[in-house]
């Protein structure tokens, strides 16, 4: 951290709540909740909140390399969903549906963007965190207020201009630069946003969007089958899509959704702990051995979590955390913490939901909010960590 990140980190921590707040409108947030589409809600509600989640993710990551701008058009919007949830209308309430979950994915990318971009890992981690606590955790109208100052305030964080001296040609990039890395922008390029943008990331993660509509072509099948295609599908795309980024990726991508899985929200959980724990588990990133304690964490957040108010959470942001030094100089980051991993949580939730009603016997129910956390998914998330952390370890000392 440098006294020029200061401000940077400072408006990326304010926006984080922006992201964590649901306005207090229940919305259905399509992938990003975890849920199904088509539960609950009209063809045309769908499609319109479907609108809203590719579009914001189109724009979340066609946009990254400006997140600044993106929080500071997100801030005024917070302002406005703060002041409709203090009294909700009826009327307007897919309105603001859409307008919460276009905001939310906007900012979640935005920040991530903004994490890479001043280099500082635990910040990703922070929105990841943040992310899902504000998921199982509605009604914080007032986070509203925090990421509008947090856009306000990346108004003022401006790139370093040019010194005016001639910027000398890129060099060739070399072979051993990730599959992802952005190239060198070409002689005479006749557009300069396609010079600046990923299409690589902005693709998959368009895509990963799109998947929202699969619920929608098997409304005349059962519920249990509706469950186990989806389930599969989804898992089989976020697969898919990561592997295109390389087996790195996607195995942080395993060990980030196994963890949020596995995580029950305690049913006495209040903010201020939720958040104390989203910033502990940030700040026990920052140290060296962040793999063997996101490990660690898991292990006992699987025994004692559900007495240990925090706890659970401080887990979460640290495995999420922990995976971003190896994709902190990637463009893969923003997409496999975004969208990707919005599709591989969907899809386990599904499949363990499919899994309890064809062989437990269970007609119903939903996986989180019901105060518990489950021992073996929190359990494999530390293995996953700790294999990934002798990898990494083994790779800096060769």
């Amino acid at each position: 951290m440098t006294r020029q990140n200061v401000l940077p980190i400072a408006a990326l921590v304010l926006a984080t709540a922006g992201a964590a707040a649901d306005g207090g409108q229940q919305s259905e947030l399509v992938v990003y909740a975890g849920g199904r589409l088509g539960a609950g809600v009209t063809w045309l509600d769908a499609v319109l909140v479907l609108v809203a989640v590719v579009g914001a993710t189109g724009a979340g990551l066609g946009f990254g390399h400006r997140w600044p701008d993106v929080l500071l058009v997100t801030a005024p919007v917070d302002i406005a969903l703060l002041v409709a949830a203090l009294d909700p209308p009826a009327d307007l309430r897919l309105a603001l549906v859409v307008a919460a979950t276009a905001v939310r994915i906007l900012t979640l990318l935005a920040v991530l963007a903004g994490a890479q971009d001043v280099g500082l890992p635990a910040l990703a981690g922070f929105a990841v965190g943040g992310y899902v606590v504000g998921g199982h955790l509605p009604g914080a109208h007032w986070l509203l207020a925090v990421g509008a100052a947090g856009g306000l305030l990346a108004a003022t964080v401006r790139r370093p201009r040019s010194s005016g001296r001639p910027t000398p040609r890129p060099a060739p990039a070399p072979r051993s630069l990730p599959t992802d890395a952005p190239l060198p922008p070409e002689p005479g390029a006749a557009s300069p946003f396609l010079s600046t943008v990923a299409l690589r990331p902005l693709t998959i993660s368009v895509l990963a969007s799109l998947l929202s509509l699969l619920p929608l072509l098997f409304q005349g099948i059962s519920p249990q089958e509706t469950l186990g295609v989806i389930g599969f599908s989804f898992a089989a795309a976020a697969i898919v899509l990561t592997l295109l980024f390389g087996w790195r990726p996607l195995a942080w991508l395993a060990a980030t959704t196994v963890v949020t899985l596995g995580i029950g929200v305690p049913t006495d959980i209040t903010w201020p702990f939720a958040i104390l724990g989203v910033v502990a588990g940030c700040a026990l990133s920052l140290l060296p051995y962040r793999a063997f304690i996101a490990a660690a964490l898991c292990l006992v957040s699987a025994f004692v979590g559900g007495s240990v108010p925090g706890l659970v959470f401080a887990a979460l942001a640290c495995v999420a955390a922990s995976a971003l030094p190896a994709l902190t100089a990637r463009l893969s980051t923003p997409a496999v913490f975004g969208p990707l991993l919005a599709v591989s949580v969907t899809a386990g939730a599904e499949i363990i939901l499919w899994s309890s009603v064809t062989f437990g016997g269970q007609r119903g129910g939903v996986l989180f909010g019901d105060g518990r956390v489950t021992v073996p998914l929190l359990c494999a998330a530390a293995v996953l960590a700790g294999a990934l952390g002798i990898v990494e370890r083994r790779t800096i000392n060769s």
